[in-house]
C-alpha cells in the first residue's frame, strides 16, 4: 500500500506508538504536538503485561523495562483506615503465564524512549508547536489546518490528542467533555523521604468510601509516585496540571491509613498537582473518511484498571499490523476499528464500574473489586491477535468486560 504522507496528531504515548508501530511496518509518518516542547510530565504509569508485548516488539521494552527496574509485587489492597491487607498477589509469575512483564513506570521515561526511537527511525518526524485547529478531506487527500498558520496535506490522519480531542470534535462533532465527580491528587517524592513502614512496604491500594489512594515505586525505588481520587460534586479549576497545597490533599484524606497520611505530609510543598477527571462516551465509529482516532481521543480512560496508557499502546499494535496487513488505508482502518473497538470500549466502561467497586459505592462497600488481572486483561496480546477481517463487524461493547 503506498502511502506516502501519514499524519498524527498528538505527540504522547499513543501518538508516539503509533510512529513506531507504522515506521516498523515501512511507512513513514509526521507528528503534530501543540507543545513547544516534547516532554511528559513527573508521574508514575503502569505498563501492564498486554502492552508490553507491543513495546517488546517495537523494540523499545528492554530499555523500558531497564529504567523501571523491577516490581516483586504488583497489587497490595488494603483497608482505607486501617492498613489491613486485603488483596495481594505477586509478580513474579507474570512472564511465565503472560510472556510479558509488568512494569511501574515514569511516564518521562516511557515517553523519552518512544521519542527516541521514533526520532532514530526518521529524525524529521517531529513537528511541534502545531497546535489542530481543523480539516477538510477530499476524495485525493485532506489537510490539517494548525493555528500557527500552518497547513499539510496528508493521506490519512490519526487523532491522539487526548481525551479532549479536537481532531475528533472536528470529525464527529464537538460533544461534551463530561466532569466524572472525581479529582485527583497527584506527586512524586524522593525515596528517602517515605515513612519507613510504608518504605518497607511500597506497593499499596488503600480502598474507602468514595475515595482511594494509591502509592507505588519507581526508577528501581528511588522515587515514590503517590496518587489519590475522590469524589467530589464540583469542580471548577480548568486543566490536568493545577497546583495543590499538601493541607488540602491531606484534609481529604484525614481518615487514611496514619503512615500512608505520614506520606501525603511528606510531599515538598510545590511538588503537588491536582485535576478534576473528565469522560467522554466511547465512540461507536473510530473512523471517518481518511480520519481514525486513537488512544484516550477515541475512548478516554478514567485510571482504576490502571489500562490508559496501555490501551492506546494496544491500538497503536493493532493499527500498524493493520496497515502491514491491507491494501488500502480505508481497509486498513476497517481491519483496525473492527478489531479494536470492542476491546477497548469494554475496558473503558470496566474501568467506570471498578472504581464504584474500590470506592465503596456498591453495596459490598470498599473491597479491592475485579481488577484488570481479574478482568483477564493481560491475556492480550496485541501482536499476535487475529485482526478483524474488514467485511466483519462487531456492535460496540455497551458492557464493562468481565
Amino acid at each position: 500500500m503506498n502511502l506516502p504522507h501519514i499524519s498524527i496528531v498528538g505527540g504522547g504515548i499513543g501518538g508516539l506508538s503509533a510512529a513506531l508501530a507504522l515506521q516498523h511496518f515501512g511507512y513513514r509518518v509526521r507528528i503534530f504536538e501543540q507543545a513547544r516542547e516534547l516532554r511528559e510530565v513527573g508521574a508514575g504509569v503502569v505498563i501492564t503485561p498486554n502492552a508490553m508485548h507491543a513495546l517488546d516488539f517495537l523494540g523499545v521494552g528492554e530499555r523500558v523495562a531497564k529504567e523501571a527496574g523491577p516490581t516483586e509485587t504488583f497489587v497490595v489492597s488494603r483497608h482505607f483506615a486501617t492498613g489491613e491487607v486485603l488483596k495481594a498477589r505477586p509478580q513474579n509469575d507474570f512472564g511465565e503465564r503472560y510472556g510479558a512483564a509488568y512494569h511501574q513506570v515514569h511516564r518521562v521515561d516511557l515517553h523519552t524512549a518512544l521519542v527516541s526511537a521514533v526520532a532514530r527511525n526518521d529524525p524529521d518526524c517531529l513537528h511541534v508547536g502545531h497546535c489542530f485547529e481543523a480539516l477538510t478531506q477530499g476524495s485525493e487527500n485532506l489537510v490539517a489546518t494548525f493555528t500557527n498558520g500552518k497547513t499539510f496535506a496528508s493521506d490519512v490522519l490519526i487523532g491522539c490528542d487526548g481525551g479532549a480531542s479536537k481532531v475528533r470534535a472536528c470529525v464527529f462533532g464537538d460533544e461534551v467533555v463530561n466532569y466524572t465527580g472525581q479529582v485527583a491528587f497527584r506527586a512524586l517524592l524522593p525515596m528517602a523521604d517515605v515513612p519507613a513502614i510504608i518504605h518497607e512496604h511500597p506497593f499499596a491500594m488503600y480502598v474507602g468510601l468514595n475515595r482511594y489512594f494509591l502509592h507505588y515505586p519507581l526508577r528501581h525505588r528511588t522515587m515514590m509516585n503517590v496518587i489519590g481520587v475522590g469524589r467530589e460534586p464540583r469542580w471548577q479549576d480548568e486543566g490536568w496540571r493545577v497546583a495543590a497545597t499538601v493541607d488540602e490533599f491531606a484534609s481529604h484524606y484525614d481518615d487514611l491509613y496514619p503512615p500512608a497520611l505520614q506520606l501525603i505530609h511528606a510531599i515538598t510543598p510545590g511538588a503537588l498537582f491536582k485535576w478534576g477527571l473528565r469522560d467522554r462516551e466511547p465512540l461507536n465509529r473510530y473512523t471517518k473518511g481518511r480520519v481514525t482516532m486513537l488512544g484516550d481521543a477515541a475512548h478516554p480512560m478514567t485510571p482504576f484498571l490502571g489500562q490508559g496508557a496501555c490501551m492506546a499502546i494496544e491500538d497503536a499494535m493493532v493499527l500498524g499490523r493493520a496497515f502491514a496487513a491491507s491494501n488500502s488505508f480505508e481497509e486498513a482502518f476497517c481491519r483496525y476499528e473492527n478489531t479494536r473497538r470492542e476491546r477497548a470500549n469494554g475496558v473503558q466502561l470496566a474501568s467506570r464500574r471498578h472504581a464504584d467497586e474500590i470506592q465503596g459505592v456498591t453495596a459490598k462497600g470498599p473491597n479491592p473489586g475485579a481488577d484488570a488481572s481479574d478482568r483477564g486483561l493481560y491475556s492480550y496480546n496485541p501482536v499476535t491477535v487475529p485482526l478483524t477481517r474488514a467485511d466483519e463487524t462487531h456492535s460496540t461493547t455497551r458492557e464493562p468486560l468481565n
